[in-house]
């Protein structure tokens, strides 16, 4: 009798063993697996060939914005034959995607600094709360080239239970805005000298990632600083007397704008959203703005056939990304006419295709 209960039992657990052989819960590892490739496609107009970015640093997320992976390199970059001066740069990321439904991809291109009075970077390798990523500040330092200023991108990518192979496009822009200033005479007679330009209500920091409303309030503009990179009077020798476009007109040709304007200065600026567009278009010369505007005020001092004069000259929102071109002509002893082209300052696309 016993040993009809010992053959039982080892068939029991035979069987038993064989089920579990066939659980239907058994995975494969292949599905708890995602590769995903990063070919990052630089689109850019600098004017110097070689301008490219120096760092990289990407910062892979679930769903939910907890770090998977993150990654931090100082990439090859090679020009792309699209038109235009594009730079391309791949990177490639294993990562398990089990139980994850979406991807967060958060980006940001070059080094960036907390404070003037510090020489040495941010430093990115420790951040791995997306909340306090996406809350950090940066100020202005001095930037080699369009490619070399801060830039930043976000992208989310949904997951599909039966795909290993993803494509990934992202939008980086930069940070900073760029403004350049350029000058005229109305009367091709006349002398004219730039003496002194000032910009004031220089904010004191902006943020990597555009912040929510709540966190523009603690920005101070207070600031000011000089756009002439050089201490020297500019004297103006190129002249103008064509019609001055309005705000809302097609931009003037290139060598329209070279031929009768000096330029003066092409500083990167933080973002400044204060100051609506009004019915005079982009800028506001002199007029009723009161001192506790938040506006970025040009202040520009000029002699005139041997007679200093000053303007003030209020510019409404400048945006990160933005490219502004303000053109100023100085007419007479108390009249400038001003017109602004605010160009598309071209975005970054990175491109990742599908893994083969």
């Amino acid at each position: 009798m016993m040993k009809v209960i010992s053959i039982a039992t080892w068939l029991m657990l035979f069987i038993l063993a064989g089920c579990s052989d066939a659980s239907p819960y058994a995975e494969e590892p292949s599905a708890q697996e995602r590769t995903i490739t990063l070919n990052l496609d630089i689109t850019t107009r600098a004017d110097n060939g070689t301008d490219t970015p120096e760092k990289l640093r990407l910062w892979i997320c679930d769903g939910s914005d907890n770090l998977i992976q993150y990654i931090e390199n100082s990439p090859t970059w090679q020009a792309s034959s699209t038109e235009g001066i594009d730079w391309i740069t791949s990177l490639q990321a294993k990562i398990k995607t089990k139980e994850i439904e979406s991807l967060n991809f958060y980006l940001v291109l070059n080094d960036a600094y907390s404070s003037v009075d510090d020489a040495s970077p941010i430093s990115f390798i420790n951040i791995d709360d997306i909340a306090a990523l996406k809350n950090t500040s940066f100020v202005l330092t001095n930037y080699g080239g369009d490619n070399k200023v801060p830039m930043t991108g976000t992208k989310n990518l949904a997951l599909n239970a039966d795909e290993l192979e993803y494509g990934v496009l992202i939008d980086a822009t930069r940070c900073v805005a760029k403004l350049g200033i350029y000058c005229t005479k109305g009367n091709t007679s006349s002398t004219l000298t730039i003496d002194q330009v000032t910009l004031s209500k220089v904010p004191d920091k902006g943020y990597l990632f555009e912040p929510d409303p709540d966190s523009y309030t603690s920005i101070e503009y207070t600031g000011t600083k000089n756009l002439l990179s050089i201490t020297e009077q500019i004297t103006v020798t190129k002249s103008y007397t064509g019609e001055m476009p309005s705000y809302f007109e097609d931009f003037w040709a290139e060598t329209t704008t070279e031929e009768s304007f000096e330029e003066i200065s092409s500083p990167y600026l933080l973002e400044n959203l204060n100051g609506n567009v009004t019915d005079d278009g982009f800028l506001q010369v002199n007029g009723s703005i009161t001192d506790n505007d938040k506006r970025y005020c040009i202040t520009l001092s000029y002699t005139l056939n041997g007679v200093g004069y000053t303007q003030n000259i209020y510019v409404s929102q400048i945006k990160r990304n933005q490219y502004s071109k303000i053109y100023i002509r100085i007419n007479d002893a108390i009249t400038i006419s001003t017109y602004c082209q605010v160009n598309s300052w071209t975005e970054h696309e990175m491109e990742v295709p599908a893994f083969e």
